[in-house]
């Protein structure tokens, strides 16, 4: 059978994970008989968190300080500090820059993006490919903004 047209809520061999993925939370969507019984059904998978919070969470996990996620981010000291109580909504490449300062792998760095309301990174753009090639590699903000320059793209410290 074609996996395209299996119920995307049948596990499959070596895909099912325990966390539901858009898909699967699309498809339940789709087939509910009410919104009311699909957001009872799958709250726990719904995106409740503000940013500040999973920033800080992230933090916290990650036993940084905000002053050393501002010097590897290049991003003004005041502006993170903002972002991170809340009270700043940062543009999608002022976010990229933080999140290279707090050194976060490629989920981490999607689920800040979807969390402040910005698109994903995505491969399939040449700019977020580079970002994504960068992430996937360990590289810092300095030599992602040099490879962006490089490459014709702007760089993430020079938006806005």
């Amino acid at each position: 059978m074609d996996r395209s047209s299996q119920d995307p809520t049948t596990p499959v061999s070596g895909l099912f994970s325990t966390e539901a993925s858009s898909a699967v939370t699309e498809y339940k969507l789709k087939n509910a008989d009410s919104f009311r019984e699909f957001l009872r059904e799958n709250r726990e998978n719904m995106l409740s968190q503000e940013l500040g919070e999973y920033l800080m969470q992230l933090l916290r996990q990650k036993n940084l300080k905000r002053a050393q996620v501002v010097e590897d981010s290049g991003v003004d000291k005041a502006y993170v500090y903002q972002i991170f109580n809340g009270s700043k909504n940062p543009s999608r490449d002022k976010l990229i820059a933080i999140t290279f300062g707090m050194h976060l792998n490629e989920k981490e760095t999607q689920r800040v993006l979807k969390l402040a309301g910005h698109s994903a990174l995505y491969p399939r753009v040449a700019r977020d490919a580079l970002i994504l090639f960068s992430i996937q590699r360990g590289k810092d903000i300095w030599e992602t903004d040099d490879a962006l320059e490089s490459n014709g793209f702007q760089t993430l410290l020079s938006a806005e």
